[in-house]
């Protein structure tokens, strides 16, 4: 079993929202998204190595389309 953890400290509002549609449940991988005041973590666990990087790249192409969006706004 591997175990990873992603926090993000910025936006978790609107990171919350995005993800809430999103499958969680991955062929040999899951995923759990905790909020607190101050942080979003993504909890990952996953049967073998090549799972648990299918699911961090699930989680951080999400993350970096979000990024490229917020910066496309932020200059329009």
């Amino acid at each position: 079993m591997y175990q990873s953890t992603i926090i993000v400290t910025s936006d978790i509002d609107s990171l919350e929202k995005l993800f809430m549609p999103e499958d969680k449940q991955l062929n040999r991988a899951t995923y759990t998204i905790t909020k607190n005041k101050k942080q979003l973590m993504f909890d990952i666990k996953a049967e073998d190595a090549t799972a648990l990087k299918t699911a961090f790249n699930t989680i951080t192409k999400v993350l970096m389309v979000w990024e490229k969006t917020k910066t496309i706004t932020e200059k329009a």
